[in-house]
Formats: structure tokens, C-alpha cells, sequence
């Protein structure tokens, strides 16, 4: 009762700066910043006089140093000293800074500090240092400072509470090798460990989780270790940005056309944009994800591409090529060598007229094949030595261009053989996929 009285009223005649509360890990040691303030002398008190022997002591769970002197715990006159603290700041310059060794969770408790200058004597009842003593170390903490956007630099920082000084923790990370840790001091007299490392942000970076661990030195040999992680939530702009189109390959005319806009960003792509191929340029004709429309019968080939875009950008596709299978069957050979049939479907024409003639060199072998080839085709417009077949399934169809005045193609299509026995007049077996290479010019 006398206690909350005395600190209820707080009319002390020594005051002491410090933090109200410390933490500290047991098996390791707390600093504790400490300055002190006499007040003036009065008519019936002492004045503190600093040309005089100063002794600083240490009092626990209690203010008064006559009737609990079995609370102090340490005295550094050297008659007391129960607990491991030693104070080295210097008294003469009011600097009562003290540190607490080989804490342990018993150490937990208030504490107030006490100015012996005789005949000045007074105890800081208006100010108790509350002491609290972990087993467990704490987390260190990651921040962050700038945007999480791409082409953005951002200052990473990974810091740890330092009560001991003397011991600081090992901070280490994911984010670089061999950090260099640095212990910086605090306002209030305290100090904390920290690494930290600038980084220039891309879209890579989103998801990516940073870890970082504080490593504490204790009990001269031992350590306990905390970790903690946080993953970048980075936003870009869009990327890999593609078209593609169903049904694949030459599609008829009056047939359904479906164009698929796909990318990825962050935030998701706010719009989708289609563009056509014209004599003026590329020209819009659609928004949206997929674009669907009528294959006509006007042209062989129509080009398009899209562009996705969000609030930090914009991508733009590769051209995407719709093939007329109509026009491809309606062309005649003539026109084939000099008209204005392009690309897969000028190909695809060129190999239909070269298989008919090969079924003659494919009997040599023990087994004979029946195609179905959709042109007629004449047999002095194929070159045999630019023919080869396997029955492995190319990747995709590749087209090869060659400088030198001639363009050289090189085309894979796909055929439905019918497998025949010599001496047997039925089928046998079902379709066989056979592929030919062949190179025209």
C-alpha cells in the first residue's frame, strides 16, 4: 500500500530516463539505457553533488531501500550482489546504464533504480523499469519500402531486436549471400540488427517468398533461431500474350471461327482487343477475350492479333492466320505456280499433287497403299529426290524459307493409309498415320 502511494504521488527527488518495459532472452544479457536527474536541493533535503562518491543501485519489486533491503539486488559499492549486473555507465555524468547477464525467466520482475551521493540518497519510485525474460527469441521482421510494381526499385529490409548488444544476432536470408549485418541504436538508448538489400522488381519476382532467419547467441555456445517470410505481391503488366484459333488449320467457307486472346498480369487483364489485316493497316473489329466469327469465301487468308492490356500496360500478340479450305480445292495447278495462293494452304495443295505419283515407289516395298488425294495431279510436277517418309508424328508444321532467289518450303501433312497384303484382297488392320517430308520449289 505504502508503494502505490509513493508512486501515486511520484514527489521523488531522483528521476531516471529509460523504457518503461524491456524484453530480453534468457541465457543471454540485457542492456538497459539509463540516465539520471536529481532535483534541486531544498531546505530539508541533500543536494546531489557530483565531485562526491556515487554508488547506483538496483532494487527489485520494491521502492523502499530501509525496509526491503532484501529486494536489492545489486549494489555496485560492492556490497551487494545478488543478481549478474554490472553498471557501465559513468555515475559522475549521470549515465546509471546497466547491464543484466545470464538472465534467466526468474529474473523477470519490476525493478527500480537508487542514487547513494551521501548525504544526498534518493530512489526513482516515479519511474520502474518492468523486466520480462522470453524463453523463445522473437521473429525478425521484413519490410518493404516503395510500390510492388515491375521496373520499380524497392528497398528490402530484415531486422531483429537486439537487447544484448554485446551478442547481437546473425541475420541471414534468402534474398543474398553473405549479408553485413549492422547494429544500429535506437532513440530510446536500445538497439537493433539489421541487413537489408535494394532490388529492381519484374513480374518474376511476384509470388517469390523472402525468408530470414535471427540466429541468438546464448549460454556462450548455444543459439536459438526465429524465422519469418513474406511473399511479393508484385503487379506487371501483361505477358506472353498469344492468339489462337479453333479449329485449327483450313477451315471451310460459312464455317464458325473462334480466335482465343490469352495472357497473364497483374491484376488480370482489364480488356481484350482484336485487329484485322487490311490494305489500310491493321483495323479493329472486336473487344473481348474470344472473337467469333463466319469464314467467307472472298479471300484465302485472313490475319489478326490481339492486344491485352491493364492498368500498367499493354502486349501485343504474334498474327494468327485463317486459312480458306475452299479456295485451296477450287485453285487449279496453273494458278497454284503463279497465282495468289500463300502460306499452309499453298503447301498443302503442292503435297496433295506430289502422293498420287509416289504409290508407284511405295509398291516396290512388301507392302501396298491406298490413298485418297483431294486434286488430280501431274506426275512430271514431283521431284522424288525431295520426298521422305516416316511414321513418327512431326511436332507441328514447320515452313523453312531459303534466300537465293527461290523460296523452298519444307511441309509436314498428315495421311490416312489403308494397309494391303500382297496375296490378301481384304483390309487388314485398321487406318495407319504415315507423314512425308517434302521439300518443293
Amino acid at each position: 500500500m505504502l508503494q502505490d502511494c509513493v508512486l501515486a504521488d511520484c514527489r521523488a527527488n531522483l528521476t531516471i530516463t529509460a523504457p518503461k518495459q524491456m524484453e530480453a532472452l534468457s541465457g543471454s544479457c540485457l542492456q538497459i539505457p539509463c540516465s539520471f536527474t536529481p532535483k534541486p536541493s531544498t531546505p530539508s533535503t541533500s543536494s546531489f553533488n557530483s565531485t562526491r562518491e556515487i554508488f547506483g543501485v538496483w532494487i527489485k519489486n520494491h521502492t523502499s531501500f530501509w525496509t526491503s533491503k532484501h529486494n536489492v539486488v545489486f549494489n555496485n559499492s560492492g556490497k551487494v550482489s545478488k543478481y549478474p549486473m554490472k553498471i557501465t555507465g559513468n555515475l559522475n555524468g549521470t549515465n546509471c546504464t546497466t547491464l543484466f547477464s545470464n538472465l534467466s525467466t526468474n529474473h523477470s520482475d519490476k525493478y527500480f533504480f537508487r542514487i547513494e551521493n551521501w548525504p544526498f540518497r534518493s530512489t526513482a519510485v516515479c519511474d520502474p523499469l518492468q523486466i520480462t525474460v522470453k524463453d523463445s527469441p522473437w521473429k525478425p521482421r521484413i519490410e518493404i519500402s516503395g510500390d510492388l510494381k515491375e521496373k520499380k526499385s524497392v528497398t528490402i529490409t530484415c531486422s531483429a531486436f537486439t537487447p544484448c548488444p554485446h551478442s547481437p544476432p546473425q541475420l541471414t536470408w534468402t534474398l543474398q549471400q553473405d549479408s553485413h549485418n549492422n547494429m544500429e541504436e535506437n532513440t530510446d538508448g536500445t538497439f537493433t540488427t539489421k541487413i537489408q538489400e535494394t532490388v529492381t522488381l519484374s513480374d518474376s519476382h511476384d509470388g517469390n517468398n523472402i525468408s530470414c532467419s535471427a540466429r541468438y547467441p546464448v549460454n556462450e555456445g548455444d543459439f536459438k533461431t526465429a524465422e519469418t517470410e513474406v511473399t511479393l505481391n508484385v503487379s506487371y503488366a501483361p505477358k506472353d500474350t498469344s492468339a489462337s484459333i479453333s479449329p485449327s488449320g483450313l477451315v471451310s467457307a460459312g464455317s464458325s471461327v473462334n480466335l482465343t486472346c490469352s495472357s497473364r498480369a497483374k491484376p488480370p487483364v482489364s480488356s481484350f482487343t482484336w485487329f484485322k489485316s487490311s490494305t489500310d493497316g491493321p483495323m479493329k473489329v472486336a473487344e473481348g477475350e474470344i472473337y467469333s466469327f463466319k469464314m467467307t469465301s472472298e479471300t484465302d487468308t485472313e490475319s489478326y492479333y490481339c492486344v491485352a492490356a491493364n492498368i500498367f500496360g499493354n502486349q501485343t500478340s504474334s498474327w494468327i492466320q485463317v486459312n480458306n479450305a475452299g479456295k485451296c480445292r477450287t485453285e487449279s495447278a496453273p494458278t497454284l505456280k503463279g497465282g495468289p495462293i500463300t502460306g499452309q494452304c499453298r503447301s498443302l495443295v503442292r503435297l496433295s499433287r506430289l502422293l498420287v505419283t509416289v504409290i508407284g515407289r511405295l509398291s516396290q516395298t512388301r507392302e501396298e497403299f491406298a490413298l485418297q488425294v483431294p486434286v488430280n495431279i501431274k506426275e512430271e510436277d514431283i521431284h522424288y529426290e525431295d520426298v521422305s517418309f516416316s511414321r513418327q508424328r512431326p511436332e507441328r508444321l514447320t515452313v523453312s524459307v531459303q534466300d537465293g532467289g527461290q523460296q523452298q518450303e519444307t511441309v509436314y501433312a498428315q495421311v490416312q493409309v489403308l494397309k494391303v497384303e500382297r496375296s490378301v484382297t481384304h483390309t487388314a488392320g485398321g487406318p495407319e498415320e504415315l507423314y512425308a517430308q517434302v521439300k518443293t520449289n
